[in-house]
């Protein structure tokens, strides 16, 4: 359902992946595939816009040849497939991370974090990445043994706090009590939550992206589900929330599209995008 009637001109998609673009199998329908390609044939920039790191958003960047740099890390980064140097980036400050680091050792709380291209964590556990699953392997971690950390704390674009009993609101509240103004917590799966720099979101990384294609805000459409998609629906012209979402997302967006498991990616495509 569409709300107004104004007249679009989509120059600019950008799209979540967990819950929007993939579905329930970690993967990307026919249908949104097809729509990408036909919105791209109309010279529409197409692009992922996710909290994943980059090698995972590259990884889907790929699979739907998407023909604009990608915004990951919850915008903390934007940089095309196959770039050796990113559009724009963002860090933790040393400090912040280096108490986030000397915090999590002492609650015995399983860290990861980024750096470029890279993965780090003191020591790979599958279990914490079922996620990953469709990336086979592509997916590599960089294990660095207990206080490694230390010799890898200069250019971290975000953490992510990982638990699997049930604990990752209070560690979420911690990190929020403690850092607040230092490190934003965003993105609670319920398992993990990511750990960026203060001013990074979304909507953060999209703006980054259109000033560097040239795109006004008006032009550009987003499409998520969660709470870290919540900045970049309310900034675009164009908001796409998933049926699936969470409600917040829904009441802000333009549009609620079908579920990511009823190809609701490439239907808001073909709606606003192709018929428009």
């Amino acid at each position: 359902m569409f709300e107004g009637e104004k007249t679009m001109s989509i120059r600019l998609i950008a799209m979540d992946l967990d819950g929007t673009l993939l579905n329930s199998a970690k993967v990307v329908s026919e249908r949104n595939m097809r729509a990408i390609e036909a919105a791209q044939a109309c010279g529409v920039y197409v692009t992922i816009a996710t909290g994943r790191m980059f090698i995972s958003a590259e990884f889907f960047g790929k699979r739907i040849m998407a023909n604009a740099p990608i915004i990951c890390c919850n915008g903390g980064m934007v940089q095309a497939v196959g770039a050796d140097e990113p559009v724009f980036e963002s860090h933790l400050s040393e400090d912040a991370f280096t108490e986030l680091m000397e915090l999590s050792e002492e609650r015995n709380w399983y860290m990861q974090w980024y750096i470029g291209r890279d993965i780090y964590a003191d020591k790979f556990r599958p279990e914490y990445f079922v996620s990953y699953k469709s990336m086979k392997d592509a997916f590599v971690v960089k294990e660095v043994g207990k206080g490694g950390w230390r010799k890898y704390r200069h250019n971290v674009i975000q953490c992510v706090a990982r638990d699997l009993d049930g604990r990752i609101e209070r560690v979420t509240h911690e990190i929020e009590q403690r850092f607040g103004g230092r490190i934003r917590a965003q993105q609670n799966t319920g398992y993990s939550v990511d750990l960026t720099p203060p001013e990074v979101n979304k909507a953060l990384g999209i703006s980054k992206l259109a000033d560097y294609l040239g795109v006004r805000q008006d032009e550009v459409m987003a499409m998520g589900d969660g709470d870290n998609d919540l900045s970049m629906i309310r900034w675009a012209g164009t908001g796409v929330a998933m049926k699936n979402g969470i409600d917040e997302a829904k009441a802000l967006s333009d549009y609620v599209a079908p579920d990511n498991d009823d190809d609701g990616v490439g239907r808001a495509i073909e709606e606003l995008v192709l018929r428009a």
